[in-house]
């Protein structure tokens, strides 16, 4: 910025440059030029250069990302649907295993009324 490299420590693999395709840009003032965090998959200015040097109206922009919380909360949904899914696992193999017992154990036969013992 301003001929002054820019810390970033958000990109992905910290590759700042990504592509290694050369641009030299003046930002005019209420525009923003735009750079992905993953800059060898982005599709951000420096492929729009021919469009107003590749820059964006800042009343374009909606939003700004400052803490990306996805990761973590499908992390931890994933992490719980692992643990129903283990314990409905657990559960359906006990009921096959105790099903399967029943029905391997013959069944001895018994004549009703019982004979009376010892006589």
């Amino acid at each position: 910025m301003n001929g002054k490299p820019v810390e970033e420590p958000y990109v992905y693999g910290g590759d700042a440059d990504g592509v290694h395709r050369a641009y030299d840009v003046t930002v005019p003032q209420g525009r923003l030029f735009l750079l992905g965090d993953y800059r060898a998959d982005s599709q951000d200015s420096r492929f729009h250069l021919d469009e107003q040097s590749g820059t964006v109206s800042e009343s374009a922009v909606l939003g700004r990302v400052t803490d990306d919380r996805t990761v973590p909360a499908l992390g931890v949904t994933a992490g719980l649907l692992g643990g129903v899914l283990v314990l409905v696992g657990v559960g359906l193999g006990i009921g096959f295993l105790v099903v399967r017992r029943r029905e391997a154990a013959p069944v001895p036969a018994m004549s009703w009324p019982a004979p009376p013992m010892g006589g």
